[in-house]
């Protein structure tokens, strides 16, 4: 089911400020409150924005359900791998980068990841259930 005219038109204006915010989040949420999970949630907000007023057939063809998976295996992954290597430097997510933020910064990037892949992939799961009546 799609949307009125101006619900798509400034749900596709409003799409690429939240996706920004989001990655501001991720970058620079060890600066302030927000980080990672906060930044996840925006950016899924922003995909599911997209296939509410556009309906879930016309974007499923943009963001695929495989790439959904993908992003959120592969940030859950890098995680564990980031504790490991942590592991290596002496302590379990120990910061051995020497840069500004340390760890915080990568691990921000991959929870924000996880967490917004995860929740794109539930409502992908939705409304295929949703779909099937």
């Amino acid at each position: 089911m799609k949307m009125s005219i101006v619900v798509r038109t400034t749900t596709k204006l409003v799409s690429p400020f939240l996706v920004t915010y989001a990655a501001y989040l991720m970058f620079y949420g060890y600066l302030s409150p927000g980080g990672g999970f906060q930044g996840g949630v925006i950016l899924a907000v922003a995909v599911i924005l997209l296939i509410t007023s556009h309906g879930y057939k016309q974007v499923r063809k943009k963001f695929k359900f495989n790439w959904a998976s993908l992003i959120e295996s592969s940030a859950g992954a890098f995680l564990v791998l980031l504790g490991l290597v942590g592991l290596a430097f002496g302590a379990f997510y120990a910061n051995f980068l020497p840069s500004e933020g340390g760890i915080i910064v990568p691990f921000n990037i991959a929870v924000g990841l996880e967490v917004g892949a995860a929740f794109t992939f539930v409502f992908y799961i939705l409304l295929r259930w949703v779909e099937s009546d």
